[in-house]
């Protein structure tokens, strides 16, 4: 995320981001470790705590609390997974940023690459905004995984 998102203007408009990293690694091994919902913490440095709200076991929807250094905790709901594909969906669901940010939703994605021995991954957002909220947490976690899967 952003520095503390804190907007009150009427200067709002509709973003649409979408960045991409090519990875030394075939598709299925990156989703192993970026394709869970409740792990991202395990592999974004952004991301310090990840908790599963204690209602959960009471809903259907599954939901994660994020917490940000500098930043409020922020709820975000599972959308869609599917594993077989390397995708995932998910939108904000509660907290101070996407109260800021507007009608924020994601998705996360892998693709294969050449001769799968690459893959790609692709981050995507919409969200209402006067500027681009989210390309530097993206990039953060794609360095990262570059760390992690680099091009040979």
């Amino acid at each position: 995320m952003t520095d503390k998102v804190e907007h009150t203007g009427n200067d709002y408009k509709p973003q649409h981001v979408i960045r991409v990293v090519e990875l030394g690694a075939p598709a299925a091994k990156v989703w192993e470790v970026v394709g869970g919902f409740y792990t991202i913490q395990e592999w974004h440095p952004d991301i310090t705590v990840i908790e599963i709200p204690a209602e959960q076991t009471h809903t259907r929807q599954l939901r994660r609390h994020l917490t940000f250094p500098g930043q409020p905790i922020t709820t975000e709901e599972l959308v869609s997974m599917d594993n077989d594909d390397f995708h995932y969906r998910y939108k904000w669901y509660q907290g101070p940023w996407g109260e800021a940010v507007k009608n924020y939703k994601a998705s996360l994605r892998v693709f294969s690459g050449d001769l799968d021995k690459t893959c790609f991954v692709q981050w995507e957002s919409t969200f209402d905004y006067p500027s681009d909220a989210i390309s530097d947490f993206y990039w953060n976690g794609f360095r990262e995984l570059q760390k992690r899967f680099p091009l040979k």
